[in-house]
């Protein structure tokens, strides 16, 4: 209809339309998914993060990076949802030697995220990091989502992981910055912790492929403590421990919910409650609508 997010009229602002469309693929999947529910996928990171950083360097250019990041794609009926992937098929990631190459700042680190995709019988994606060490004073804005509520999991499937940003200062202090903000002075030598947020699992992790997991924690995409979220037991050695495997998974079993649909880690209150000690930042202000 005319005038909503979807068909909006000046001067409606659309400067950070691609979260919302992004969040629409979760929205729409999810609605329609409902129907058919075999055919149900999980939330994705379903956003397009972005970093700004900018500045005179100690020549006196001006620089300013525009850098889009990506995220866990979420579990799906036919498989894993893919680990750090663009939610448009035709996009590709900026490599590392070039942004170093033409903007004042190292790529520290560049991996995925253990843990950060949903647990389920098909693994949601796994989050992206990408530590940016700057070079320059300058000032960062971040325009990203999904810090306070979690991608959903679906058909017995786990959420996945919320975004963080930590920016930790060359004097070693620490700050938890939200994910939108403007503006953010920087100095010489201070590091940000770019993350990204995982994809939702779908169906129930005790179902999948002990040997699955295995390979996961091989590959480093699941911890050894995380393929406990699938009631799955690996060794120190990273051998599959089967006796030990199958007396969790009896045992985790007595507290799964059957036909559950969706899996949203909590009700809006309670994920509020627990903000500011998961998160540390203080939970937004439901707004108030004059009409």
């Amino acid at each position: 209809p005319e005038g909503t997010l979807l068909k909006p009229n000046y001067p409606a602002a659309l400067s950070c339309r691609t979260h919302a469309l992004g969040r629409i693929f979760d929205v729409l999947g999810g609605l329609l998914g409902q129907g058919a529910p075999e055919f149900l996928c999980g939330a994705g990171f379903s956003d397009s993060p972005h970093l700004m950083y900018s500045g005179y360097d100690k020549n006196g250019e001006w620089y300013q990076l525009y850098m889009i990041g990506f995220g866990g794609v979420p579990g799906k009926p036919m498989g894993d949802g893919p680990d750090g992937h663009s939610l448009w098929p035709s996009f590709t990631n900026v490599p590392n030697e070039f942004l170093e190459s033409y903007f004042p700042l190292v790529i520290e680190e560049y991996y995925t995220v253990p843990d950060s995709g949903g647990a389920g019988y098909n693994r949601g994606g796994n989050a992206l990091c990408t530590t940016y060490k700057f070079l320059e004073p300058g000032e960062v804005s971040i325009h990203d989502d999904r810090w306070l509520t979690y991608p959903w999991g679906v058909n017995g499937g786990k959420p996945g992981m919320r975004s963080t940003k930590l920016l930790v200062r060359a004097d070693g202090t620490e700050e938890y910055i939200p994910a939108k903000c403007e503006g953010i002075k920087v100095q010489q030598g201070d590091l940000l912790y770019f993350n990204t947020w995982g994809g939702g699992g779908w169906g129930d992790p005790l179902q999948r492929d002990p040997g699955l997991v295995l390979s996961d924690v091989t590959k480093k995409l699941v911890s050894i403590e995380g393929a406990r979220r699938y009631g799955v037991v690996i060794d120190e050695n990273l051998t599959l421990n089967e006796k030990d495997t199958k007396a969790l998974r009896a045992e985790m079993s007595k507290e799964t919910v059957k036909d559950e649909m969706f899996n949203f880690g909590g009700t809006i209150d309670e994920i509020k409650a627990r903000s500011l000690e998961e998160t540390h930042l203080e939970p937004p202000v439901s707004p108030t609508f004059l009409n």
